[in-house]
């Protein structure tokens, strides 16, 4: 027999008619709740601000550009006659039997400008469309053929 500490995880035997006795339970672990609040709070918070000065700087682009009115020239070439389909976003014409060269000139102040022009030959050979805005070309097309159709657009 040996004297000293007894071993740690030794419990003395229980007296009868009594309840056994179990070491306490170690206490819960704290989660830092406010510490992952605030980094996701930071997150969102960094987020909002870069989406914020994305937003102010595509409105003062828009803001400025605004109110600018542009000279659209769209343009057919090609045989006798074609069929036009033309415009601006959805505002869209239609001319049956244009006599060719064709042009129409149009302003718009829109800020997002859709610029469409499409042709279908009555006949044979090459059909082309041009469209210019304040004289610099956004497009030119050709096509050939039978009935060719052609389009152009600055989008």
């Amino acid at each position: 027999m040996s004297t000293g500490t007894p071993n740690p995880g030794y419990q003395p035997p229980v007296p009868p008619g009594q309840p056994p006795q179990y070491a306490p339970a170690p206490p819960p672990k704290k989660r830092s709740t406010l510490k992952i609040l605030l980094i996701v709070g930071g997150i969102l918070l960094v987020l909002c601000a870069g989406g914020a000065v994305a937003c102010v700087a595509l409105a003062g682009n828009a803001l400025d550009k605004a109110g600018s009115e542009k000279t659209i020239v769209m343009e057919v070439t090609g045989p006798a006659a074609a069929d036009i389909t033309y415009g601006i976003g959805s505002d869209q014409s239609q001319e049956t039997g244009a006599t060719l060269p064709w042009r129409k000139e149009l302003k718009s102040d829109d800020v997002v400008l859709v610029v469409v022009v499409t042709a279908q030959s009555k006949g044979t050979g090459d059909i082309n469309c041009k469209v210019t805005i304040d004289g610099k070309v956004a497009k030119e097309n050709k096509s050939t053929g039978e009935f060719a159709i052609v389009t152009c657009s600055n989008g």
